[in-house]
């Protein structure tokens, strides 16, 4: 009679050798699930300085861009030539003409995606008018929402902000200023 309660024994090699692999093949689907950026962008996480050359879509030369991750949205300095009477809704078009302190300037007009309000030094409010405009920053096209505000001033007429930063994948590196080249692949045009 056979003894049914004998146990049958596995090498220490097979043993091992079988958990190896198995950890390799999970960590190796834990790596390649990191190298992805969060917001499933296929650009890789680029560092960038805090002060960096840009270009705006419809402007010939380059400009000095702040990177500030204190601002919630991009701001660019301009001067609004015409509005909608309502300030209280998206839609309508906005002129506006965008000055850059070096007097290089340009008219943009462009829908109003929506209006912010922004904290006066007194407690009260004021609107700012919101669009969408395409930028390259560190030689990446990157387009979002842009807020329109008098930043004359400023030192920096356009303050790029979390929203492009996020949507660049750009991480900023307070040490630095230049790292990259202002200019994009593919010129694009307005």
């Amino acid at each position: 009679m056979r003894n049914l309660f004998k146990r049958k024994h596995y090498p220490i090699k097979q043993i091992t050798f079988s958990l190896l692999s198995a950890t390799l093949l999970f960590c190796a689907g834990c790596g390649s699930q990191q190298t992805q950026a969060s917001d499933g962008s296929e650009q890789p996480l680029k560092t960038v300085g805090w002060i960096e050359k840009g270009n705006i879509v419809g402007l010939d030369e380059p400009l000095e861009f702040k990177l500030d991750t204190g601002a919630t949205t991009t701001s660019i300095n301009a001067e609004i030539i015409s509005k909608p009477d309502n300030e209280t809704e998206a839609g309508g078009m906005i002129k506006f003409r965008f000055i850059n302190g070096d007097d290089t300037s340009a008219v943009f007009e462009r829908p109003i995606t929506r209006w912010v309000k922004i904290k006066d030094g007194e407690g009260g409010y004021f609107r700012r008018p919101v669009v969408e405009m395409k930028l390259c920053i560190a030689g990446r096209w990157v387009e979002e929402e842009v807020n329109l505000a008098d930043r004359d001033q400023f030192n920096y007429s356009v303050l790029i902000g979390r929203n492009m930063l996020k949507k660049g994948n750009l991480a900023i590196d307070s040490n630095k200023k230049f790292t990259n080249k202002s200019e994009c692949k593919g010129q694009e045009v307005e």
